[in-house]
């Protein structure tokens, strides 16, 4: 188009350059002629139905209820095509729902939230009818517990005997310090309130983080109980053999060993869940009456029974001399730092049982709080005194299982050696010689209780932990261990988790599993940090711990959130970079898949929160950028009439969505626009937000990234003036009007109106238009010839810029540019030079493949146009 002073003279007006008068070999492929912002794009013939009235009358007069049912089928048709084979899991709910069956299952989980009105499904169902705990006995005497395992009674004296002291306690540190930053960021993420309350670390991680995160975690997290299940049973077996030597018959004899008690453990589990959990005092006085055992040997040594000083001059009682001498490290070949702290950090493993026992306590948030961080920092300084009062009592060779023999043996020659490491009954003769036992093996059964009484507990909340994740059905292969028993216990997940665990255990070495085990710990603590600082950076309105809103807490939960997410993963690689970088590779392989087959839930997720907020600043931070030569890039505001009521029967019209897809190297956004001729009432609101779904799936069919949007205006020309006005936000903003050319323009003049309304429009926005012809003419597969571009050297080089983006695209690769400019009034010479000037500048711009011919024009070929 060369001017639109005459809607006539612009819209049918004869052809930029008559056929006649076009260069010789000219294949009318695409032809195009700009006035300064404003390009019309033609294709070789065809027009487009016009059926926009009659499907804007049939639109009106369809029902709601009958338009949203035929926009679902459309969805699943499109999902069937786009994803063929591939299987959506379902709905958090068990299958898809209506947006009014959201929005009203929504506004229960928050009169849930507030009023406390729980629901059939709700986790702490008849909880008030529970006696209620405190801090003391509801988290910490059940987290102590869980801390204190076999590895206490089996391996501090390894660690002490090859790290030394002071290694010692810096293992200790690392690990207190994860343990008590997770237990801020667990503390404020149960402090905030609402679901994520609710149901243990795993609904705190998913609920916090979304369904995929906190699905991933979970995993990891079940695996991790799972695994300290199996430790604490092959712990239990390693002290049976080392009382009763003579049941030891080969390489096989943990495996078999283990796998028997883990069969009985599972079987008293399913029989009899609550008999176990009544047991807990019992197995509370074991664990403690064991520890007493032990210090009280330590205090007392050598004066034990089993001890004489003279036979062992290795064992010297509590003695400075021995303190100076074991202060230091004393690795083997086969030991290291990180092999102590995978062999250590299991010991702070256990600080996660508060939030499993929620809904037993009086007051969650305040209980879980004192009781986790008593028990812990109770668990440091006892760790820390083990591992002095080893280091004082008893040569370094003599805690790392050597047996002393010969008085004259100062290196280590003429020395004896017991069982080590990899033998795994290593150092059998330290809890018999130094552990005080008032009598036979009390040590040793003591031990084995308390190994199996943590195993038992680890075998009862990995079911359940198991069953939740199988419950939100966010894994398909899960799902079938979600139902419960009759009386509602999670048997099939308990049948799951002895699958798992039986496999497992068939390792037969606690030292290998040590490190799987902390692994598997550090993934859930270390995304457990990573929630609280998230959600605290982003401000999210549901995360509300006490003391948020003031920036000192802010800082307190952001710093340990990021130290705890930090120090995590820096055990992770301190213990094996190998096994750290496989955990960290599954978790994230696990992630990547559910997010693939996920559909979303009502949840949300944090990580929307972290895209808002990088969002946010990106449109800030673009505002003034966009303007700049180097930054431009054709940013689309298709105006689209969809034709709706036919799209909802299947007859598709996508041939302007097909003819943006063939732009798109110019890596800009894309808003797909439609206007919704009606009356702006709640009525038609619903409509154009069923409306604006169908594009979305259109889009997601065509494979164009992007954004849709529906207006409901009185006519399409004042839809269109909204539409142009107020698309996009900060730099985010389309700079250019792509449409098609109105049909039927000289019977219905109404339309030639609306179109020159949009340029008109447009141009005061400072937009450029592309008004293409012919849409359903335009090729879609590959095509050879040329591409003729009647230049207006002033547009800036947008024309230029289009034609060039086409023949990056796959259907117009094969063609060749030719540029044509007309100019009046010089002579033939002069329009040589500037064929040549013009040539070099294309070059420049790195346009090599083009021709430039520059057309004399007369008042014979300009008359049409005027």
């Amino acid at each position: 188009m060369a001017t639109h002073r005459s809607t006539e003279d612009t819209m049918d007006g004869p052809e930029p350059v008559p056929s006649a008068r076009r260069p010789a070999g000219t294949q009318d492929t695409f032809t195009a002629a700009p006035s300064s912002n404003i390009v019309c794009l033609s294709g070789s013939g065809g027009l487009l139905r016009d059926d926009d009235e009659q499907d804007a009358a049939e639109v009106a007069r369809m029902p709601s209820n009958e338009m949203e049912a035929q926009a679902k089928e459309l969805e699943k048709q499109v999902k069937k095509s786009k994803h063929k084979g591939k299987e959506s899991s379902s709905r958090w709910s068990g299958g898809a729902s209506s947006p009014s069956a959201e929005s009203r299952e929504g506004r229960n989980l928050l009169v849930q939230g507030v009023l406390g009105t729980g629901t059939k499904d709700s986790p702490d169902e008849g909880a008030h009818k529970k006696k209620k705990k405190g801090a003391f006995a509801g988290v910490f005497v059940p987290t102590c517990e869980n801390m204190w395992g076999v590895l206490i009674f089996l391996r501090f004296y390894f660690v002490a005997g090859q790290a030394g002291i002071m290694h010692s306690l810096i293992a200790v540190f690392l690990s207190f310090c994860a343990a008590f930053c997770t237990t801020s960021s667990m503390s404020a993420i149960v402090s905030s309130g609402g679901i994520v309350s609710k149901g243990g670390p795993y609904y705190m991680i998913s609920r916090a983080l979304g369904p995929v995160v906190g699905a991933s975690v979970g995993v990891m997290y079940f695996l991790a109980i799972t695994l300290l299940a199996v430790l604490e049973t092959l712990g239990a077996v390693e002290c049976l053999l080392m009382a009763a030597p003579s049941l030891d018959f080969g390489w096989a004899t943990k495996s078999v060993y283990g796998s028997v008690t883990l069969v009985m453990l599972v079987s008293f589990v399913w029989g009899g869940i609550n008999f176990v959990t009544k047991l807990g005092i019992f197995f509370v006085f074991i664990v403690f009456y064991t520890l007493f055992s032990y210090y009280f040997g330590l205090l007392t040594t050598p004066d034990t029974p089993l001890m004489d000083p003279l036979d062992n001059p290795w064992v010297t009682g509590l003695s400075w001399e021995m303190f100076k001498q074991n202060w230091g490290p004393h690795y083997d070949d086969q030991t290291s730092f990180g092999v102590v702290l995978s062999v250590f950090f299991p010991c702070f493993t256990g600080i996660l049982s508060g939030a499993n026992r929620a809904d037993i306590l009086r007051d969650p948030p305040k209980n879980i709080k004192e009781g986790t961080f008593g028990a812990i920092i109770f668990s440091f300084f006892m760790y820390s005194s083990f591992f002095i009062l080893w280091g004082m009592v008893a040569d370094y060779r003599y805690l790392q299982g050597f047996i002393y023999q010969d008085e004259a043996c100062p290196g280590g020659q003429g020395c004896g050696q017991g069982r080590r490491l990899a033998g795994g009954i290593m150092g059998a003769h330290i809890v018999e010689e130094i552990v005080w036992n008032p009598f036979p093996h009390s040590a040793h059964i003591g031990i084995i209780i308390s190994s199996l009484s943590q195993a038992l507990q680890c075998l009862i909340v990995a079911p359940k932990l198991l069953q939740a994740i199988a419950n939100d059905r966010i894994l398909s292969l899960l799902t079938p261990l979600a139902p419960l028993s009759k009386s509602g216990e999670p048997v099939r997940a308990l049948l799951g988790t002895y699958v798992i665990a039986g496999l497992l255990v068939l390792i037969g070495d606690v030292n290998a599993v040590a490190p799987l085990l902390t692994m598997c710990f550090l993934v859930a603590y270390a995304f457990m940090n990573f929630s609280c600082f998230v959600l605290t950076w982003l401000k999210s309105t549901g995360f509300r711990p006490k003391g948020v809103h003031k920036k000192r807490f802010r800082f307190w939960y952001m710093g340990t959130g990021l130290l705890g997410f930090a120090v995590c993963l820096s055990i992770m690689f301190i213990v094996n970079p190998i096994w750290a970088g496989v955990a960290l590779l599954a978790s994230l392989s696990l992630y990547m898949y559910i997010n693939y087959k996920l559909e979303s839930h009502e949840w949300g997720s944090a990580m929307d929160g972290i895209r808002f907020q990088l969002a946010l600043h990106s449109l800030i931070q673009l505002e003034d950028s966009q303007h700049q030569t180097v930054n431009w890039r054709p940013n689309i505001l298709i105006l689209y009439r969809i034709h709706l009521s036919e799209e909802l029967k299947g007859i598709k019209h996508h041939e302007i969505l097909n003819f943006y897809s063939q732009l798109r190297k110019g890596n800009g956004f894309c808003v797909v626009a439609c206007v919704l001729e009606g009356k702006r009432d709640e009525h038609s609101l619903h409509k154009a937000k069923i409306e604006k779904g169908v594009i979305q799936n259109i889009m997601k069919e065509e494979a164009i990234q992007g954004f849709a949007e529906v207006v409901v205006a009185p006519s399409w020309s004042e839809g269109t003036n909204y539409i142009i006005q107020l698309t996009g936000i900060g730099g985010i903003v389309p700079n250019t009007v792509l449409m098609d050319w109105p049909v039927g323009w000289r019977e219905k003049i109404k339309k030639a109106q609306e179109f020159v309304n949009v340029l008109s429009i447009a141009q005061a926005a400072d937009k450029a238009v592309l008004a293409v012809k012919g849409l359903n003419a335009f090729p879609t597969s590959a095509v050879h010839g040329t591409i003729d571009i009647w230049w207006v050297i002033h547009d800036g080089g947008f024309l230029i810029l289009l034609c060039w983006l086409l023949v990056q695209h796959r259907v117009w690769r094969s063609c060749h540019l030719r540029v044509f400019t007309i100019t009046e009034g010089v002579t033939a010479e002069q329009a040589k030079l500037a064929a040549t000037f013009l040539t070099r500048t294309l070059r420049q711009r790195r346009l090599f493949d083009v021709d430039v011919e520059v057309i004399l024009a007369d008042d014979e070929m300009i008359e049409p146009y005027t």
